[in-house]
């Protein structure tokens, strides 16, 4: 319905407080008229001072916040093999948002913590989602099962080379399919069960739902690497879609390493993610030369660890 409640869910820890921030202020920055959001935050162990934040930065008279704190236990067992890259357990909160949830909760848009709202989402909220258990938008970087990064062994299961390999961080969620068909066991499975190989969550989900997921415009899920041509020319879009997503994206999603927030990122769209995030109490930070070799080297030690873990495993 165009006056429904809209249900949304991002997750976070504590170091991705500030991004949290301000992709919850693009949110209600950008809600229609006659528009009420439940926002649902995952908390994978953010304090108390940066929730306050947060929940400053989401305040709206239509809006409605509601923590969720009983997911990091959920997740402590499951696989961290993209740290170096920022991609930390946290990612797995989407998994579990269908039991997490109140149980007459039947739809929900999981949203990244890297990525800004330029449109209402409830315009993407509303999308008829008919027997699929998620909606998204091809992956950039590997937009087909085939593709590097995609699904591994893809072609053993039945799947076809062309078969579309979402990215799980813009997900309009099916919730009623995913608790009867328990897809959040069937993902914890092959994370655990020795299939599991590349990009955590999201190979997992398109691991475990072929045929499963639809597609929604890629408006949606503007990614950094549609900006770079050798991913670009792979996509299945015609010359007027790029431009439109280049040009004129509904949500822009910081997907490479390299962040809005990042010193030296040359993003086209970064400065509207300062815009967002000086609309919150994190108003007025940007980031430091020091810092960002703090990060490099703290990079470089954690992929160091991961190369060094199976040898220690061994």
């Amino acid at each position: 319905m165009a006056d429904g409640r809209i249900a949304a869910v991002l997750a976070a820890d504590d170091r991705f407080s500030r991004p949290l921030a301000a992709t919850a202020r693009s949110i209600v920055s950008h809600l229609g008229p006659g528009r009420e959001l439940d926002i649902y935050l995952c908390d994978m162990g953010i304090t108390g001072e940066n929730r306050e934040k947060i929940e400053a930065a989401a305040s709206h008279p239509a809006v409605r916040v509601h923590w969720v704190s009983s997911l990091e236990k959920e997740v402590e067992h499951l696989p961290e093999t993209m740290r170096a890259q920022g991609i930390t357990r946290a990612a797995y909160a989407r998994l579990f948002i269908p039991w997490a949830l109140p149980r007459e909760t039947d739809k929900v848009l999981y949203l990244d913590s890297d990525l800004i709202v330029r449109r209402c989402i409830g315009e993407l909220f509303d999308t008829p989602m008919g027997d699929f258990a998620a909606m998204g938008v091809a992956d950039a970087a590997s937009p087909y099962v085939s593709s590097p990064w995609g699904v591994p062994y893809w072609s053993r299961y039945g799947r076809r080379a062309g078969d579309v390999n979402f990215n799980s961080g813009v997900l309009l969620m099916n919730l009623p399919v995913w608790r009867d068909e328990d897809v959040a066991g069937a993902a914890v499975k092959y994370l655990t069960d020795g299939r599991h190989q590349f990009l955590v969550d999201q190979e997992a989900i398109n691991a475990v739902l072929p045929g499963k997921i639809g597609t929604i415009d890629p408006r949606w899920n503007q990614q950094a690497e549609h900006f770079i041509p050798h991913f670009r020319v792979t996509l299945p879009y015609d010359e007027r879609q790029l431009e439109e997503l280049l040009e004129d994206p509904w949500i822009v999603h910081y997907t490479t390493p390299v962040k809005a927030w990042s010193y030296g990122c040359t993003h086209p769209f970064r400065s509207e993610w300062f815009t967002n995030l000086d609309q919150t109490p994190y108003r007025g930070w940007r980031p430091s030369r020091r810092a960002y070799l703090a990060g490099r080297a703290r990079k470089l030690l954690d992929r160091v660890k991961d190369e060094l873990r199976p040898l220690r495993s061994g």
